[in-house]
């Protein structure tokens, strides 16, 4: 009797086991482009002269007079003789790009206000985001913190003629225009610098 009762509780615990296991599902997410974000430390020199002894650690244009390095350890490096010193924490909003901060960099670098809260500005950018990533925009962005309403917006381009391309697109494409609405009901941004660091 003892044995019949032991094989019922065994055969209970095996179909109970097997209906739990169908119900149960493993899900791997290999969508990193909403989370897993860096923040840099971004370090950018504007010199007057051309600066031959900068630091080789840094990334710099063809004149020798703009230099920049972004970092996750660095902090606010020193100020120079004679050079712009501009020091900001970059919220990396498209990680799956970060490849493009390899090599040579076509930076564009925009001063913007912001019209709203932090969040609610990171939120108005991601039908931006997704039309990036829908279409595999060769484009890394990152924002700094928001300072007295004031933040630099940063893209880094896989090239100028890259660049030039997909703008040209984006001019002529249905999303811009709406895109274009949302963020500027956010924030505003003067026309961007560029520059090509070697």
């Amino acid at each position: 009797m003892t044995r019949f009762i032991l094989k019922l509780f065994s055969i209970f615990f095996l179909i109970s086991c097997t209906e739990n296991s169908e119900n149960q599902r493993t899900e791997v997410i290999t969508d990193s482009y909403f989370f897993q974000k860096n923040t840099f430390n971004m370090n950018l020199y504007k010199c007057n002269a051309p600066n031959q002894n900068f630091n080789s650690t840094y990334r710099k244009t063809s004149d020798l007079s703009n230099f920049y390095k972004f970092s996750e350890l660095t902090e606010k490096d020193e100020e120079i003789d004679n050079c712009v010193h501009i020091y900001a924490k970059i919220s990396e909003l498209t990680p799956l790009k970060e490849q493009l901060l390899m090599g040579d960099v076509y930076m564009e670098i925009s001063n913007c206000n912001s019209k709203v809260e932090e969040q609610i500005l990171v939120d108005s950018l991601k039908p931006y985001l997704e039309y990036l990533k829908e279409n595999n925009v060769q484009v890394w962005t990152g924002i700094s913190s928001i300072e007295k309403d004031n933040f630099l917006w940063i893209n880094i381009w896989e090239s100028e003629e890259y660049r030039e391309r997909f703008l040209l697109e984006w001019v002529n494409s249905n999303n811009s225009g709406k895109i274009a609405k949302t963020l500027m009901s956010s924030a505003f941004c003067e026309n961007p610098s560029t520059y090509l660091f070697l």
